[in-house]
């Protein structure tokens, strides 16, 4: 995600189902109350510095 790739594209690399990646996401999102998929990539670009 940090690196702007879809879920499809993730799914794809990781061998998962593009769901599987959805429900991640999605519970990444509650759990780090967030709203969007760039509040992830924020957080995580942020973490790395």
């Amino acid at each position: 995600m940090a690196e702007g790739l879809s879920n499809r594209a993730i799914a794809e690399s990781l061998v998962l189902s593009p769901r599987t990646i959805d429900g991640h996401v999605e519970r990444i999102l509650t759990k780090l109350d967030f709203t969007s998929r760039t509040q992830i990539a924020s957080g995580v670009a942020s973490q790395k510095r």
